[in-house]
This record gives C-alpha cells, structure tokens and sequence, in this order.
C-alpha cells in the first residue's frame, strides 16, 4: 500500500502546493497525480523489485507522468484514454513520445497504459521491466545514445552494443528526466531530429555533465540588472571554473556559510544545479527554442523542469484548430535546416573544447558508453539511453 502522508504526495518535497505554476496549474496535476496513484500505485508496490526504497520513487514517476499529461493537453488538446469518448478515440493529435532515459521504465509504463503512444530508451535493461504487460516491454528498448558529430568522427563499431543518433519522427515529444549525460545533449538532440521544426522536449536536468559525458561544473550565470520570467536570454560567465573547489582546510564557518548560501534563491541559482539548468536553457536558446522553466511538485530537490516549443505548438495548434488537424510540422518560410545544423556543429565544437576537441570528447562519450554496457563500474544509468 503506497503510504499517503505528505511526504509521499508531490507537494511533499518543501515547495507550497498553492503557489502558481507558469506552464500547468498545480491543481491539475495533482488531480492527475491522485487519479494514477489510485490506479497503478498499488501494483507497482506489489511488484516492486529494485533494491531501492519504493515509496519516494514510485511518488516521483506518478508525478512525472501527471504532469505530462496535463502538459499535453494544454499543448496538443491530447487526454488520457479515461477521457476518451467516441467521437475522439482515433484522435491523431498528439504526436507521440521518447524517454531518452528512462531508468526502470515506470513512467513510460504509465503513459502507455494511459493511451499515449511513446518509447523509452535506456542504456541498460532494468529488473522493472519485467513486471509490465509484454505491450510495453516491446516499448522499452535497450540503446545507447551516440550523439551524430560523435558518430562522424570516430565510427560505432566498437561498441558492441545497439545505439541510436537521435532519429526520432517528426513532432515526438522528447522526455529528458534525470537523463544526466544526456541534459545538456537534450536541446541538440531534438533540433537536430528534424532541423525543419524541431522537437518539443522537457527536460528535468540532475547531475552536471559536458557534452563528452564527462562529469563538468558550469560557471553560474550573469546576474542582469532586470530578472524576468524563466524564458528570458540567459547569459553565462566565461566558460572556466575550477571543478573540484575545496574549502578551506578546518574552516567550519565558511563551510556552513556555503551551506546556508545554497539554500538561498541567489546560492540555488549558483549553485551546480542551477548552473547546469541555465546552461541547458543557454543552449536551447541559442538554438532557437523558446524556453521556459518551472517548479515541479515532485518529491525530488531536482525538480526543475525545462520545457522547449510548447509555446510554437500551442500556436500551431491554434492556427489548424479550424481543420481539427494535427499541428502542422513547420512554417515554410521559417525553413533554415541548413542554418540551424551549421549552428548546432559551432555549438558542439565550441563546448567540446574544453575536453580537448570533438575527436577527444567523441573517444570519451564511446568509452564511458562501452563501459556501462558492460558493468565496469559507472553507476550512472542514464549514458544515454
């Protein structure tokens, strides 16, 4: 039995249920949210089979998939097959999902089972994976990421293990949630699966990471003289830090004073989370996405959420309301593929400088890739899934 106590819902995790979410009402998602635990969260507790406590991550995953449907029913008018009556059970609107990382498979089991067609990927089957209907098992695929320039450079014959380059169909929806490796790669990723109109994503960053996969800390962000909303420009200091900063040997009260910083909006802003989210939203940007941010109510600490092309969607959807069509792919006069490809190479080249090159990052990313295949001890899960 899932247990019920604050802790265990998504408003458990410190941040006031009642406060205003900039993309999806709170009230909506937590509806959601106690719709699925009625539903699936029994069975999923029952079944549980990871090593790992059940209640917390079970809670996070009901969160996730709550918010993405409410999510894309504000973006593509889309709703859970509950709510589906005869006049829209062979709606097309929404245009599908991929979990880039999707771990022990939990959210992509529920999105399934809630009507909403998708993939999830991962770099290495889960145990989980079993206890779902064999309908989403062939859904869940084990493959590792390798990122097109990579690709190029050096070649994948070596891995010895099935990978994909990000060709996903046009419009998918690309679920980026505690994917790592991968975060920063997120925005990229989805451009360049079709440059013509690129993909939607939400992306929910957690450990910081270069585009070689290469554990990194960024520089936070320039403080401008005017904040606004989570989709302004966001400049960044100059891309050089040092990455393993100590405090002073025996000074406890500057260690409790970093402590009691981080906890501030300034200190969180700064800090290596916040700095790995501005700099996903940097490269999302720079590329052309309009970008949002948000607060999750999940019961995680990493709970920020990125979400990019929501808002061309919703005008999209809006122009075809008319025809009761699916969103139109692109706007042939906004058609700058080549453009667009160009900028993401300069991108790629310009953030694998400070591992040493394309080449070098590429011999990384493939090394860490064929390591984690074959369980040499990289505890980190989502290499790209």
């Amino acid at each position: 039995m899932l247990a019920t106590s604050q802790n265990a819902s998504p408003q458990g995790n410190g941040v006031d249920a009642s406060s205003n979410d900039n993309i999806v009402p709170h009230h909506l998602v937590h509806n959601t949210y106690e719709r699925l635990k009625d539903r699936y969260a029994n069975y999923l507790c029952d079944h549980w089979v990871e090593k790992i406590e059940p209640v917390k991550h079970i809670n996070e995953d009901l969160s996730m998939a709550a918010y993405l449907i409410e999510l894309w029913r504000t973006m593509y008018g889309a709703v859970p097959a509950a709510e589906t009556t005869k006049e829209t059970e062979n709606d097309t609107r929404f245009p599908g999902f991929i979990d880039i990382a999707c771990g022990n498979g939990v959210v992509v089991y529920l999105l399934l089972m809630e009507g909403y067609s998708g993939y999830g990927y991962d770099a290495r089957r889960r145990q989980t994976w079993n206890i779902f209907p064999a309908s989403v098992q062939e859904r869940l695929l084990e493959m590792i990421y390798v990122p097109k320039q990579f690709a190029e450079s050096i070649g994948t014959d070596s891995i010895g293990v099935d990978i994909h380059t990000g060709d996903f169909p046009p419009n998918t929806f690309v679920i980026s949630n505690h994917a790592d490796e991968l975060t920063l790669w997120t925005p990229l990723m989805s451009a360049l699966a079709c440059p013509a109109s690129p993909l939607p994503f939400l992306a929910i960053p957690c450990c910081s990471h270069s585009l070689s996969g290469s554990s990194y800390r960024f520089p936070p962000p320039i403080k401008t003289a005017s904040e606004g909303s989570g989709s302004r420009p966001t400049q960044m200091q100059d891309d050089v830090i040092e990455q393993n900063p100590q405090p002073a040997s025996g000074d406890l009260r500057a260690l409790r004073a970093a402590k009691a910083k981080e906890k501030t909006a300034d200190g969180k802003a700064s800090s290596m989370y916040g700095s790995l989210t501005a700099k996903t939203m940097q490269i999302a940007q720079e590329i052309g996405y309009e970008v949002e941010s948000t607060q999750l109510q999940i019961p995680s600490t990493r709970n920020t959420a990125i979400v990019g092309g929501r808002q061309l969607v919703a005008r999209q959807r809006e122009g075809s309301r008319d025809e009761n069509s699916a969103p139109a792919s692109m706007d042939p006069q906004t058609d700058k593929s080549a453009e667009l490809v160009q900028k993401i190479q300069e991108i790629v080249e310009r953030e694998c400088s400070k591992d040493g090159g394309i080449q070098h990052a590429a011999r990384t990313w493939i090394e860490r890739a064929r390591s984690l295949h074959e369980g040499m001890g990289l505890e980190t899960h989502a290499l790209m899934s």
